[in-house]
């Protein structure tokens, strides 16, 4: 919760606003100094699509055919996608194609998944992983022949320590555990995920990475560090983050062997935590990293499952800009709860904070009830066109919600008559669609509960008081039209007093909606007298 009270201006210069570091939305250009990994740095926006795969091979119903491993590439055409990225591993143990490192899809018979119901859906798993075997069916080669087939750039993914098989059921008894884990217990943290402070785990992904950049890295390769981020035992991170750079530096050489041989430039995307506090908690060193001019795309993305409207892409942005690097950074939050509404608006953020491309992860999810059908809806398919650019979001319905609040915090009115704050990021420019006369309806929402009916709640919106006329309250919710007085675009601060409180109330939740009507927004004609 962010609760400075003034603008602020740091030793650096830096202008922040609650909490807020403003970067402009511009993109420097950058001198490098002539070193190829800069200079040839695409400059077009890319839209990543991220796939875990789970849905092309055992999820969907009736019997397994090869034409199903076409749909992640089918379903995209005709959207704004450019570049599928395809995760190589169910977790990051159980290969989608024919490796020589990792165990191979549904490698054991578990006997969990037969007699708990949780878990009937891996018995599936085993079945088709069994007869991809047995067919010698590639689904990563397929998929990215596929993709190419299609137009579409192609990236594997590598989550670099996925621990879902510590989720639910004890590692040795959970279907998605690897069989290096079990021969390697000792080597990890704690009986849970691997430790990369042994030589032995690192060439382990190290020999992952080799195999699936010498043989599907057509485009790219990801190494994804969000999902999940611990690799080294807690509080050894910063000490010991010179072991992944060396890890992405090898990345690095074997993208830019490939790339000499055939004369095309591969791309490197590293996703990371979604603060540069948590990346140095962790051990990832991205200032190395784009000093070194290692990775081309750092995605900050949170490491748990909530939707997010203020991930901090401007310390990210400032950190490329320091280091001289040409890097892009791109937010990737996960989709979970998320509406269309509320997807729009969060772009809308990241592109007004400096985001020039776009990356979605999980999209097929927990977002809407969609374990029904593979993997779109016709509202999912209008987003794919919504989110590619500020253009094409640009007067289209929003839903913002403040910092950090998804899917709730609460802030806790402990003194009446004293202002209480709450930072709210609004990417798009609502006066400007007001003076286009397309700004159809802008409201504030907010819910407060243990306010009693008599007391009085005083709102104001970057220091301007709502007017108590504006407002529409319904038990707990309170809902304020803005009509005057709009937020601006980029950092507000909302306020909110209380009077004649006994038991201090709480706002559980701030959010603004805005809704557009691109032919124009009708007006009243102006009354004038008839003719006798």
């Amino acid at each position: 919760m962010h609760v400075h009270s003034d603008r602020l201006t740091d030793r650096l210069g830096r202008q922040w606003i609650g909490g807020w570091l403003l970067v402009a939305a511009v993109w420097p250009i950058v001198v490098t100094g002539g070193q190829p990994a800069a200079a040839q740095q695409p400059q077009r926006a890319r839209f990543f699509y991220n796939d875990d795969g789970d849905r092309a091979v055992f999820l969907l119903k009736g019997p397994f055919h090869r034409r199903q491993l076409h749909y992640p590439v089918d379903v995209l055409v005709g959207t704004g996608v450019t570049t599928l990225v395809f995760c190589a591993n169910m977790g990051s143990d159980q290969a989608y194609y024919p490796s020589k490192v990792a165990s191979s899809l549904g490698w054991r018979e578990v006997e969990n998944t037969r007699r708990n119901a949780r878990y009937t859906y891996f018995n599936r798993l085993r079945e088709i992983g069994e007869m991809l075997r047995t067919q010698k069916i590639d689904v990563l080669g397929t998929v990215m022949r596929r993709a190419q087939q299609q137009g579409l750039e192609f990236t594997p993914s590598l989550r670099m320590n996925d621990t879902h098989f510590l989720n639910k059921e004890p590692p040795l008894v959970h279907p998605l555990t690897g069989e290096f884990w079990m021969q390697n217990q000792e080597l990890t943290i704690d009986g849970g995920a691997l430790d990369f402070s042994h030589q032995k785990v690192r060439d382990y992904r190290l020999a992952q990475i080799r195999e699936l950049i010498e043989g599907y890295a057509t485009d790219g390769f990801e190494m994804d560090f969000s999902r999940q981020p611990t690799v080294f035992p807690a509080g050894t991170g910063h000490s010991k983050r010179g072991l992944v750079t060396e890890m992405v530096r090898q990345a690095r050489r074997w993208l830019d062997a490939k790339s000499q041989r055939d004369g095309d430039r591969r791309f490197l995307i590293a996703r990371v935590p979604h603060t540069l506090d948590l990346c140095q908690h962790y051990g990832f060193d991205l200032g190395s990293w784009m000093k070194e001019n290692l990775v081309d795309y750092v995605v900050p993305a949170s490491p748990d499952r909530y939707f997010q409207f203020d991930i901090p892409l401007g310390e990210f942005l400032e950190l490329a800009g320091r280091t001289g690097s040409a890097c892009r950074v791109i937010a990737g939050p996960d989709s979970y709860r998320a509406t269309p509404s509320m997807y729009r608006a969060a772009m809308s953020n990241y592109y007004h904070m400096g985001q020039r491309d776009t990356y979605l992860f999980n999209f097929f999810t927990a977002r809407a009830d969609q374990r029904e059908y593979y993997p779109f809806g016709d509202e999912d398919y209008a987003l794919l066109r919504d989110l590619k650019s500020p253009v094409t979001l640009w007067g289209r319905p929003k839903h913002f919600m403040s910092a950090g609040w998804f899917p709730g915090r609460s802030l806790k009115l402990a003194e009446a008559a004293r202002p209480y704050h709450v930072d709210l990021y609004v990417g798009d420019d609502l006066p400007l669609g007001r003076a286009e006369n397309i700004l159809k309806t802008a409201h504030l929402q907010m819910a407060v509960q243990g306010l009693p009916v008599e007391a009085a709640l005083e709102v104001r919106l970057n220091g301007q008081l709502l007017p108590s006329d504006s407002a529409v309250r319904d038990g707990d919710q309170f809902r304020f039209e803005l009509t005057r007085i709009l937020p601006v675009r980029g950092p507000n601060r909302v306020s909110v007093m209380a009077s004649r409180i006994e038991a201090p109330p709480t706002v559980t939740r701030m959010e603004l909606l805005v809704d557009y009507d691109l032919r124009g927004v009708a007006t009243e004609p102006a009354e004038s007298g008839r003719g006798e």
